[in-house]
């Protein structure tokens, strides 16, 4: 299935699976986490409320500016970047206002990645048919299954700081295929005015 997939398609799909394992392999402990650093299951709410308000934010305030699309390379490693950074600033979290601090920089991160990611995989796949995004939906559900998996084995048998590591190393590696990778956008065209009338 991937062989019908560019090169640079299958880089993106590479970093969004990354991306993918590292935040999935937290999502079942969530609440636990939560409970570890002094907060409750409404705490476990109100962070996810946070961070999907603060991924709403930046998405709105930065991914619809014209420069944004000039620079998305630089964006999308930037996100992953502060996606590393949050996953390993879990380990030094002790109270739930620090967690909340952590989830706004997680938001941030999601929204610089996800209209990045999104714009390059559409300019890339936009002739193609819904087989192209059928495979990046079931990779990313095939992936998010595996990972919670990993996750609970991690830290039923290690730590949550353990996790945390595994996580960052894990982004780390999205940074650097989203660095070293050749992902300017598509530019539309600028038309030159016509000397019609």
């Amino acid at each position: 299935m991937m062989a019908s997939l560019s090169t640079r398609a299958r880089v993106l799909l590479k970093m969004s699976f990354l991306t993918t394992f590292a935040e999935s392999m937290l999502v079942p402990m969530y609440a636990a986490f939560t409970e570890s650093v002094g907060g409750s299951i409404l705490d476990a709410g109100i962070a996810f409320g946070v961070f999907s308000i603060a991924t709403g934010i930046v998405v709105s305030l930065i991914g619809t500016r014209p420069w944004f699309q000039v620079h998305i390379k630089t964006f999308l490693a930037l996100g992953f970047f502060i996606s590393a950074a949050c996953d390993t600033s879990y380990i030094f979290v002790q109270n739930r206002w620090q967690l909340f601090a952590a989830q706004v920089f997680a938001g941030l991160a999601t929204g610089l990645i996800e209209p990045a990611w999104d714009s390059l995989f559409t300019d890339d796949i936009e002739h193609s048919s819904a087989k192209h995004w059928s495979i990046w939906a079931g990779g990313s559900h095939l992936v998010a299954g595996f990972a919670a998996l990993v996750g609970g084995i991690i830290v039923a048998y290690f730590s949550f700081t353990a996790l945390f590591i595994t996580m960052g190393i894990i982004d780390t590696l999205a940074i650097v295929l989203a660095w070293r990778s050749d992902l300017k956008p598509v530019l539309a065209p600028v038309l030159k005015p016509s000397s019609n009338p």
